[in-house]
């Protein structure tokens, strides 16, 4: 065997050494990936997407780990958007009743030209929050909306 053969064997020796290291599981992103899914059986949703994001950070090779979590980054998502919309529904059927009912009040006010400055600056303020409460809601199905349609993509492409 000649000096360039050896330096060929021994540099495939070497990348052959490296890859199969770098294929080798990581059993410190397998157990992320476990306590990931015990948060997430036991509902702890803003901790399972704290520790998908330092899965994704210490673990960035961890590629067979990762998929995996994205199942869970999906439904932790999805659930966390889900009760925030359930809250914020209710905070706006509130403000939209209240608005109503003060609505005619100060149109009457206006009309008659009594009204005053703080009726009309607390009713402007009440649209104004109103309307904030409604994008949020927008803003949370449009959320909701996007993450079933990835999951059905994900669906697909398997």
């Amino acid at each position: 065997m000649t000096s360039l053969q050896i330096l060929r064997l021994a540099i495939c020796v070497t990348f052959g050494t490296v890859l199969l290291s770098g294929c080798e599981k990581n059993p410190e992103a397998k157990q992320l990936l476990k306590e990931i899914q015990a948060e997430y059986e036991a509902g702890n949703y803003q901790k399972v997407l704290l520790s998908i994001d330092s899965l994704r950070h210490d673990y960035p090779e961890a590629v067979e780990e990762r998929r995996e979590a994205l199942k869970f980054h999906q439904e932790a998502s999805l659930k966390l958007a889900q009760a925030n919309l359930a809250l914020v529904d209710s905070t706006l059927q509130a403000a939209i009743k209240q608005y109503d009912e003060m609505k005619p009040q100060v149109e009457a006010h206006r009309k008659a030209c009594v009204a005053t400055q703080e009726e009309l600056q607390q009713f402007n303020e009440l649209r104004a929050y109103r309307d904030s409460l409604q994008g949020v809601f927008n803003m949370e199905c449009a959320k909701i909306k996007y993450i079933h349609k990835r999951q059905k993509q994900l669906t697909n492409d398997k």
